[in-house]
């Protein structure tokens, strides 16, 4: 399975992908900020949430916190798995 999955990488062409010096939008570092801000207060909902004793609710808003989080960095994360991918498997 492995082995397949590693073919399947290496027969994409990531030439239509590259990046490339640009300026992100202001709507891009819009909700880049927003998608922060919402990784924040949720934080501070579910530490409410473990006070009050429901664990399970908390276990989910901390959850969400989480991926906000994962959202607010996407740009970063994007140019990581690229430089990693390009490493792996150089043209």
């Amino acid at each position: 399975m492995i082995i397949f999955m590693m073919n399947l990488v290496q027969k994409y062409d990531l030439g239509d992908f590259s990046m490339k010096k640009r300026r992100k939008s202001t709507g891009e570092l819009i909700s880049s900020v927003a998608f922060f801000g919402a990784a924040i207060w949720l934080s501070f909902e579910a530490n409410n949430l473990l006070d009050t004793g429901y664990q399970a609710k908390a276990v989910l808003v901390y959850t969400g916190a989480f991926l906000s989080l994962l959202a607010s960095l996407r740009f970063i994360i994007q140019s990581l798995i690229l430089r990693v991918v390009e490493i792996i498997w150089p043209k």
